[in-house]
């Protein structure tokens, strides 16, 4: 009869720990290569999508055999959090399976008893393993301050336990190692530090191969004005991508053995010709509207004749809707653009206002006072769109 998966995976986690520990401690001599493309679907969310290029080293397949026909491979080491839309595939675009959480700590466990007999068979550390293991991000601290006290008797447990406090093992089956492979898998994930323009993205895989590649697929209408891959340690600076870029990449390979929090750290702009200049535009025409009647014509005069004038100043505001009202737009984009927006919509409600105060006929002096401030409402908006557009990148496209 034979065995269910579970039973096998019993028997055997402790010969796959084996050959993970192997795999794990060099992971640069058989992970070839890894390409990441970081999609920005918002301020507070990304799409990671990945592939790795990989031989799993002869010596090391049955270590890591299954049963017959199936083999385990650890992929990553992944953050502790729900997989949001992951999707796992070959080079030929058909899915793969993968273990379970479960599954994977049961070869975690066998790996950490592993490191911890290597370093000091002595340590009596069972019950900070099962925390280790179940540690999520509320506990994670706490479990960390007991592995850190650690560190002196058992640096090599120590430093795999607090990978496996924040991270889980993505452990791929596959029924092929005889040959170098590239496996790729996506998903969605929270950022960290979500701002409006400048963005932090995890970047554990850039020290888990021999050589690592990122790209960032920049929202329409944004460009990068800097990326860099940095250490979050040290805060030392590891490469530095293109500049105003709309799709910048960054390479980068890790010396083996220096311990790094890398990270990939993208400051963004908006192009100029999509708003900045069109809204820098409208809001001069309105300045210039309130200012030159202000300094040049009658205004208690005009009143009684204000039809042609009042027209002149409310038909802005339909250019406004057309740069505001805007369907399909990034969030990202939305969001980055809302304080421009308010500066329009001021010079804007100046117009109004000029216009409703003339139709009225107001007093002489009101007349002069609400012109005169809606004039310098608009001029600052004005100058304040027309600065940010002077210094936002060209809207031309990367070859």
């Amino acid at each position: 009869m034979k065995p269910w998966p579970g039973e096998v995976l019993e028997e055997r986690a402790g010969e796959i720990a084996v050959g993970f520990a192997a795999l794990l401690t060099r992971q640069a001599a058989w992970r070839h290569r890894r390409v990441e493309t970081i999609t920005v679907l918002s301020h507070e969310q990304v799409r990671r999508a990945v592939s790795v290029d990989f031989t799993v080293p002869a010596e090391h397949r049955d270590d890591v055999r299954l049963s017959d026909g199936e083999f385990v491979v650890p992929l990553a080491l992944l953050a502790k959090r729900q997989l949001v839309h992951f999707d796992l595939r070959g080079e030929d675009e058909n899915s793969l399976p993968l273990l379970r959480s479960d599954e994977a700590q049961q070869i975690a466990r066998e790996l950490l008893y592993l490191v911890l007999d290597l370093d000091d068979p002595e340590l009596d550390v069972g019950d900070l393993i099962e925390r280790v293991l179940a540690a999520g991000p509320e506990d994670a601290d706490a479990v960390g301050e007991e592995i850190a006290a650690l560190e002196d008797r058992a640096p090599g447990f120590a430093a795999l336990a607090e990978q496996l406090t924040h991270g889980f093992l993505l452990c791929v089956v596959l029924t092929d190692v005889e040959r170098r492979r590239v496996i790729k898998f996506a998903y969605d994930e929270p950022l960290a530090r979500p701002d409006e323009e400048a963005h932090f993205y995890d970047a554990p895989g850039c020290t888990e191969a021999a050589s690592y590649h990122v790209e960032i697929a920049v929202p329409d209408e944004m460009r990068a004005r800097t990326t860099q891959l940095v250490d979050d340690r040290t805060g030392a600076v590891l490469a530095v991508g293109p500049r105003d870029a709309d799709r910048p990449a960054v390479r980068f390979s890790a010396e083996p053995g220096v311990r790094m929090d890398p990270g990939v750290s993208v400051h963004y702009g908006l192009e100029r010709g999509r708003f900045l200049v069109p809204a820098a535009l409208v809001a001069w025409v309105i300045a210039l509207e309130l200012s030159l009647p202000l300094f040049l014509a009658d205004l208690s005069a005009l009143a009684a004749s204000g039809g042609p004038a009042i027209a002149v100043l409310l038909s802005s505001t339909a250019v406004f809707s057309a740069l505001v009202l805007r369907s399909g737009e990034h969030p990202l984009v939305r969001l980055v653009l809302a304080p421009y927006r308010l500066c329009l919509a001021a010079a804007t409600i100046a117009a109004v206002v000029a216009g409703a105060v003339l139709a009225f006929r107001a007093a002489s002096g009101a007349l002069n006072l609400v012109w005169g401030a809606g004039a310098v409402v608009a001029v600052l908006a004005a100058g304040i769109l027309t600065s940010e557009a002077a210094h936002a990148p060209a809207a031309t496209k990367d070859p």
